[in-house]
């Protein structure tokens, strides 16, 4: 099962989001606190982020830098879900170095396949034991 891991402040987003992913066959982890995402995912090992930008303490282009410097999340694939939609926002996408951005508010079909590209365009090394 396709395990995502979902960080935004906004409680009835992260619902709304945990209720589509699970509904649809994926299980998803999800948390309110931006500073306690890198744990989280170092725990859980999602096979995909979606992470929402505009958060207090970390915002989601910090967040996304921090994970690509850490061994343990830098691969993974990470998608922008958010309502910030400044003219910059491709660059600074690229620059953060997330692989998509998706915008709010977010349609069920839409969502399902961003993570099916995401997870495609950066395929997760799964270790071998």
């Amino acid at each position: 099962m396709t395990r995502v891991l979902v960080v935004d402040d906004e409680i009835d987003t992260l619902n709304l989001l945990r209720i589509i992913l699970e509904i649809s066959g994926f299980e998803a982890v999800t948390t309110l606190n931006s500073t306690d995402a890198i744990t989280l995912a170092e725990m859980e090992h999602p096979d995909c982020v979606l992470l929402d930008i505009m958060m207090p303490n970390l915002d989601g282009f910090t967040l996304c830098k921090m994970m690509r410097l850490n061994p343990a999340t830098a691969d993974l694939p990470i998608v922008f879900v958010t309502a910030y939609s400044a003219l910059d926002l491709e660059d600074r996408r690229r620059e953060a170095g997330a692989d998509l951005v998706l915008p709010k508010p977010v349609g069920m079909d839409v969502l399902l396949e961003t993570i099916g590209l995401a997870t495609s365009l950066r395929p997760i090394k799964k270790a071998v034991l």
